[in-house]
């Protein structure tokens, strides 16, 4: 673990939180209460989604990491996932509504199923992407969803502050200590700041297919 190694993990930090600066067009800031509900409503059926996907997609990484230290880190965050999954689909059904019924864009599909065939590529990249581009932006996404939902759902708004932000921190801080251990050189830091970029591009494509299914009312 080098000074550069560290300095280059904070540096690309800065990148991300660059990129997704106003990107994240899942929640709209200046909704009336009503349409922000019905946004944090989508946000929550998409999640159960996704945390069950991520479940699939760690499992399927985990036989493909063969640095012991980092490869011990992901049967906890499968656990975490799972949990997640869990108690939003709890909530959902507290609500009201089919915690089952979401059905994902083709976009949104296709980044889970990229992401589980990347299992091959490299511990570098695989972290890169996930833990570290696709979970910090995660971080950030979810203190907004929290801020928004403090008003119109205060109990859902707590579900995430108290059980599922503190995890997701945990989950980024994994791919932060895969770079710095595994990007020591300027060739794999390449590599790490392309992998990071396809995720991050592959997420937003996805976001903006959701926006514009948005405004289309569908």
């Amino acid at each position: 673990m080098s000074g550069d190694a560290r300095r280059f993990v904070g540096a690309l930090a800065e990148e991300n939180a660059s990129f997704w600066r106003d990107r994240d067009v899942r929640l709209d800031p200046n909704a009336p209460p009503a349409l922000r509900l019905e946004q944090i409503r989508y946000r929550m059926r998409q999640g159960v989604y996704n945390e069950l996907r991520s479940v699939e997609l760690i499992a399927a990484w985990i036989p493909h990491v063969p640095e012991r230290e980092i490869r011990e880190l992901l049967p906890g965050q499968l656990d975490d996932e799972h949990r997640h999954y869990r108690l939003l689909r709890a909530r959902l059904v507290a609500l009201g509504e089919d915690p089952d019924g979401y059905r994902p864009l083709p976009e949104w599909e296709a980044l889970f199923d990229w992401l589980c065939a990347c299992r091959t590529r490299p511990t570098l990249e695989k972290l890169a992407m996930f833990q570290f581009a696709g979970e910090t932006q995660s971080c950030e996404g979810f203190e907004t969803l929290i801020a928004l939902a403090r008003d119109v759902d205060p109990e859902t708004a707590e579900l995430y502050r108290a059980e599922i932000l503190p995890d997701e921190y945990r989950h980024a801080a994994i791919g932060r200590k895969a770079l710095t251990r595994l990007a020591d050189t300027p060739a794999l830091q390449a590599r790490a700041r392309a992998a990071c970029r396809e995720m991050n591009d592959r997420i937003f494509a996805a976001y903006r297919a959701h926006r514009a299914r948005a405004d289309r009312g569908a």
